[in-house]
């Protein structure tokens, strides 16, 4: 299958269904290279020791979007945000257990928090805040960047950043557009960030699928020329085709040596991996779920597998808030990032 079916955003299904099919393959042809690094299907059950190799030493970026399970946005296939507020919400339960598990494992991370979970929640924002984790925006009602207009984008962003200013008495350095929707159609969203102050973005996954790109955007975090960082979404090149993994559907769908043999080639050519997860992930039955088949596919598949493999990472990688990772590009430019730090 050629790439072209990669760079095509109007054929969305037979692109989905493709790249399903292409990843289970690329999967099976490298698992049999990856024997020192195959676990059990009891995860959660045993503990390495977090060295490992000289990759143990970098020091990766664990995030967390804080949205109720029904805050999906599947073209074609969402609510509304006035809708939300006719079902169940389960964010506090599930936020609470997450910060539990990386108290346990002494692990801070970054919480990119919705608007409307801040405007309804309040208590919950600050009780990430005093635990020591970072807070970042994600916008206010989840809506794709490149379905919104500048003026839109701007003012759905702004009003997340007044709510948390309003519960934390800080401004966030770091935004995540819902589902990685800033792409090569709408960049102009990253100078507004710019504008409103943001120190950081990462909302970028830079490969040739589904809304994604552009994929030609470097893969490392850097600094932009209106001086907004970004951090890109994890990709790894197998059998000559590029593949996001790192967080999310990819997570739980690929094999899990798959995701712990791709962040120690990338720790190992000195590139930090960001990791991102949803709080409702720990659910493994959410009670409400999207409509259509390949739709409920991506947002449900493996999802009993989230808390072992979340359990996994802690234990055997180093992870810090995004913005204490990107220090270590602005602090020792000079030397590689894997001499920086280890938990």
């Amino acid at each position: 299958m050629g790439k072209a079916l990669f760079r095509s955003r109007t054929w969305f299904v037979t692109l989905e269904v493709s790249y399903v099919n292409i990843s289970l393959c690329a999967c099976a042809k490298w698992v049999k290279q990856l024997a020192c690094c195959r676990r059990s299907e009891h995860e959660s059950k045993s503990v390495r020791p977090r060295c490992l190799g000289e990759a143990c030493a970098m020091v990766n970026a664990l995030t967390f979007d804080v949205e109720e399970y029904f805050c999906y946005s599947y073209p074609g296939d969402n609510l509304n945000c006035e809708e939300w507020q006719d079902f169940e919400s389960r964010v506090v339960p599930h936020t609470l257990e997450t910060l539990k598990i990386l108290e346990y494992h002494n692990v801070r991370a970054t919480f990119f928090v919705l608007g409307w979970v801040c405007r309804r929640d309040p208590f919950l924002i600050r009780e990430i805040c005093d635990r020591g984790h970072e807070i970042g925006s994600h916008g206010y009602a989840h809506r794709m960047v490149f379905t919104q207009k500048p003026r839109e984008f701007r003012d759905d962003v702004k009003c997340s950043v007044d709510l948390i200013g309003e519960i934390t008495g800080e401004m966030p350095r770091g935004y995540r557009a819902p589902s990685f929707s800033i792409n090569g159609d709408c960049l102009w969203a990253l100078d507004i960030l710019a504008e409103l102050g943001f120190h950081y973005d990462t909302s970028i996954f830079p490969v040739a699928m589904r809304h994604y790109g552009p994929p030609e955007m470097e893969r490392k975090p850097h600094r932009r020329e209106n001086g907004l960082w970004e951090f890109p979404g994890a990709t790894i090149d197998i059998a000559g085709l590029r593949f996001p993994f790192g967080g999310g559907g990819y997570l739980r769908l690929y094999p899990f040596p798959i995701t712990h043999w791709a962040i120690h080639r990338m720790n190992a050519a000195g590139r930090p991996v960001m990791i991102y997860l949803h709080p409702w992930e720990l659910d493994p039955n959410p009670p409400l779920q999207p409509r259509g088949l390949l739709h409920r596919f991506q947002h449900t598949v493996n999802l009993a597998k989230t808390r072992p493999r979340l359990l996994h990472l802690c234990s055997e990688f180093s992870f810090a808030p995004i913005g204490e990772v990107l220090a270590c590009f602005e602090g020792e430019a000079e030397r590689p990032v894997s001499q920086v730090g280890h938990k």
